[in-house]
């Protein structure tokens, strides 16, 4: 069962968190400085990427869910400094958490190169003893016959071993002891198979050892990525964009901003625009959690999902 924890919505009053019925209007507030960090908030990211991050001009609303015991939902909903509403989803993983481990979601469950949408991945995978919570997509991937750009393993089964022809490619992998280690090309040109049990690929490396990544792509985009801290914390990060009205994207410099205000060590792009895609459990339901750009959800590669092993 989802467990809401707290909201917070700001809208149309003299401070973000409401104080007070008097001195309302129909405006959203929005300050000439960023958040200051007195402010309260639902999620402890929440307060982590406003104080840490030059992003965020104004929180509208801030949710925070626990989906299951070791796994959080943040949704930050904000305006930034040209005043365009943003959209984001932070999945929070505890991997300390013996019952919480992440698994690559393939189509139909397979060790074959596919394309299905990151639902169908998803329940399709679900099953007793390894209950998704959720699950985000991947790889960059072939549009044709879903093989992905980089390395894909799937429960100890190597999939796709090799990087191949691509020297900036990088992985998110399990090894055989459940920790979480983010891996490129240049720094393991050999990979020792024998070691690892799960991975799903990723491009552009954005932070590494806490430190952010210069980019050269300045793009605005939907984003999905994923980092890791030296604790076993792991957060997938989703940004909704390609959507005026709603939620206007991210370049990968502001992605890799906003991992090292939540404090990993490494993390990786995942593939973004269309395939941008978050999936929860919610009891027998399988629910899209943030808007994709395309018209239809997107048939993609591969998935990461986060698993209850119970």
């Amino acid at each position: 069962m989802l467990k809401l924890i707290n909201r917070r919505i700001a809208i149309g009053c003299v401070a973000i968190i409401v104080t007070a019925a008097t001195g309302c209007n129909q405006d959203v507030f929005i300050p000439d400085s960023p958040i200051v960090s007195n402010k309260t908030y639902s999620s402890p990211l929440t307060k982590k990427v406003v104080d840490r991050v030059n992003l965020v001009q104004t929180v509208i609303a801030d949710t925070l869910i626990e989906l299951a015991p070791g796994v959080k939902q943040t949704t930050i909903n904000y305006l930034d400094y040209s005043n365009k509403p943003m959209r984001i989803f932070i999945i929070e993983a505890d991997l300390n958490n013996p019952s919480i481990t992440l698994k690559a979601g393939t189509p139909n469950n397979r060790t074959t190169y596919g394309k299905q949408t990151v639902t169908d991945i998803a329940r399709l995978q679900d099953s007793v003893k390894n209950r998704v919570i959720a699950a985000v997509n991947g790889d960059f991937f072939n549009a044709t016959t879903g093989e992905p750009q980089s390395i894909l393993f799937k429960n100890g089964v190597a999939v796709k071993p090799l990087f191949r022809m691509c020297d900036l490619c990088t992985s998110l992998t399990v090894d055989n002891t459940g920790n979480p280690v983010i891996i490129t090309k240049p720094r393991v040109p050999q990979i020792d198979s024998t070691k690892i049990r799960e991975a799903v690929g990723g491009y552009h490396l954005l932070v590494q050892d806490g430190l952010k990544v210069g980019q050269g792509d300045p793009s605005i985009e939907p984003r999905t990525a994923v980092g890791v801290t030296t604790g076993k914390i792991v957060y997938f990060v989703v940004v909704d964009g390609r959507k005026a009205d709603y939620s206007n994207g991210f370049s990968l410099g502001q992605l890799s901003d906003v991992f090292v205000a939540l404090g990993v060590k490494d993390a990786i792009n995942l593939d973004g625009g269309g395939s941008t895609t978050l999936v929860v459990k919610e009891g027998a339901n399988w629910i899209v959690k943030n808007r994709p750009s395309d018209p239809a959800p997107r048939p993609i590669g591969n998935a990461w999902t986060i698993v209850d092993v119970r």
